[in-house]
């Protein structure tokens, strides 16, 4: 009978979870493709300044969560990192770091690329009304 209800519960937790989580998911992937629908003119062209900016601002924030996290490790009592809880949440907070910054490191790389794109597509326009291009 105690199993039973165990399992009953933990169900309608992990339910409750799930049901908690889902609309930040969905509000995530939804900001992302409005971020990207924007940077879309009427042509079909990327714009590729507008998606090196948002990148950028990712970056930002993930490092802004890296400090946060380094802040909060600092700040701890050496005492509460006895234990075994204590050493499992030291790890998952230098694991959360970690994790940050490989984000960051890609979002740098995916705006680095886009300016080198609006570079590029800056260069065309110019090229392309400088009149050499014959048509």
């Amino acid at each position: 009978m105690k199993t039973a209800t165990i399992q009953y519960f933990t169900i309608l937790f992990i339910f409750a979870l799930m049901m908690i989580k889902l609309p930040s998911i969905a509000f995530a992937a939804e900001q992302d493709t409005q971020v990207r629908s924007t940077a879309m003119n009427a042509a079909g062209n990327t714009d590729h300044e507008t998606l090196a900016h948002y990148y950028e601002d990712q970056a930002k924030e993930m490092q802004a969560k890296i400090q946060e996290q380094v802040e909060a490790i600092n700040h701890k009592p050496s005492t509460s990192f006895l234990g075994r809880n204590g050493q499992r949440i030291k790890k998952h907070v230098v694991y959360k770091i970690h994790e940050f910054e490989k984000a960051a490191a890609e979002n740098l790389q995916k705006a680095a690329y886009h300016n080198k794109m609006a570079e590029k597509q800056k260069n065309r326009k110019q090229f392309a009304e400088s009149g050499k291009i014959k048509g």
